[in-house]
């Protein structure tokens, strides 16, 4: 509901922070324990960002004739659809990519999305259907570009990878009903995308580490998947070389110093050795990405969120009760069950709007901007494409 202009100015001062981090996964069925779906995302950003966010930065975004939908962010800085009252749930995480063109930023197409569609095929859809604006860059910009997982209440699930002008997607059903992702591609051809790998960008090595260690958990914990076992997960701090040892030859021993940004839950292992040797960029690096602010659990067929505020090895899910705020339909048969009590887990009180009307003409098209916002737009981007280059040149080897 916010203005064009209010949302991008308020934007520049999220592009103006380098390089997430995150680490996500979707399970269902046969995966899950007794036929649940879920979209797990340790999101990963400057601790910076908590001063700006806050404690529990979600909110419910009810747009008159779209889905209601919750949202993770800031409303004046930038909104990402996590779950809607279809059972349409969503996580992201950012990747740098060189094919780059105009489009539609990944917050829109996220946000129209969670306002228009049910299911993982229709999500889907919007990507394949609409430009997709993205940013060539590997360091800098890649808090522009953004993989994505989807899943629905009817059991689908999807990891989707994007560059301007092409689209990979990849079905959970196609991999017995687990799939993960972090802050590289995995299926879009990466020859075409201009995607990075550690013999290009060592600092991606983490985000390669990441993928290993979760699709391993995954798998073993396969048929047995529920809250408490995402719990354990998302709080790991193991590391798998297999991997990438295969793929890159790159080997380590388990006493050895951990390479950076290379666990789910995110700290800053090496952040005053780098400092020691007087690696102050690396130190920098380290400390803007690995550090898991908040994790939460999406668990569409019961209605409920559950979140934790800070890194999930030292703190526990809170269970939030989404089924009234979202008008979920299926909410009433499964309020029932639930473990928790869902009357005194609803913090999110019903909002019919943010502020002033949306200026939308159609469930697919976003406003159309003043010549100002074009040029507020334009400058950002620019910006961003110069301070990419800068950070590029210690950060990704020519």
């Amino acid at each position: 509901g916010e203005e064009r202009d209010d949302v991008l100015l308020g934007s520049l001062s999220f592009a103006s922070h380098f390089k997430a981090a995150c680490t996500n996964f979707a399970a269902v069925p046969p995966a899950t324990l007794d036929d649940q779906v879920y979209a797990s995302w340790n999101f990963d950003l400057s601790p910076a960002f908590r001063l700006l966010m806050g404690k529990t930065p979600l909110y419910v975004r009810d747009i008159k004739g779209c889905k209601p939908y919750l949202c993770l962010g800031f409303p004046p800085l930038f909104s990402i659809g996590i779950m809607n009252g279809d059972g349409l749930v969503s996580c992201v995480n950012s990747v740098g990519a060189m094919d780059g063109g105009e489009g539609l930023t990944f917050f829109e197409l996220n946000n129209l999305a969670m306002e228009n569609h049910s299911t993982v095929d229709g999500a889907v859809s919007v990507w394949k259907d609409n430009p997709r604006e993205v940013v060539p860059g590997l360091a800098v910009a890649i808090i522009l570009n953004s993989n994505n997982i989807f899943a629905d209440v009817q059991g689908d699930a999807a990891v989707l990878e994007c560059s301007h002008n092409y689209v990979a997607v990849q079905k959970a059903a196609e991999r017995n009903g687990i799939l993960a992702s972090a802050n590289h591609h995995q299926f879009l051809d990466r020859s075409l995308s201009g995607g990075a790998d550690p013999r290009i960008e060592p600092a991606i090595t983490g985000s390669y580490m990441r993928l290993d260690r979760m699709y391993e958990l995954l798998e073993r914990c396969h048929g047995r998947i529920s809250p408490a076992v995402v719990k354990a997960i998302n709080s790991d701090h193991g590391l798998d070389y297999t991997g990438l040892a295969r793929d890159w030859g790159i080997s380590r021993a388990w006493y050895e110093e951990k390479l950076d940004d290379a666990t789910i839950c995110c700290h800053p292992f090496n952040f005053f050795r780098h400092l020691r040797r007087f690696e102050i960029n690396d130190a920098l690096v380290e400390m803007q990405t690995a550090n898991t602010l908040y994790s939460m659990l999406m668990e569409p067929k019961r209605c409920t969120l559950w979140f934790i505020s800070g890194k999930p090895c030292r703190n526990q899910y809170t269970p939030i009760w989404l089924g009234d705020v979202l008008r979920m339909e299926w909410a009433s048969a499964v309020k029932g069950g639930l473990e928790y009590d869902p009357d005194t887990r609803n913090p999110l009180a019903p909002q019919p709007s943010l502020g002033r009307e949306t200026t939308k003409k159609g469930p697919l098209r976003r406003p159309q901007p003043a010549g100002h916002s074009e040029s507020v737009r334009a400058l950002a981007i620019s910006a961003i494409s110069k301070l990419e280059k800068v950070m590029a040149k210690s950060l990704v080897k020519s």
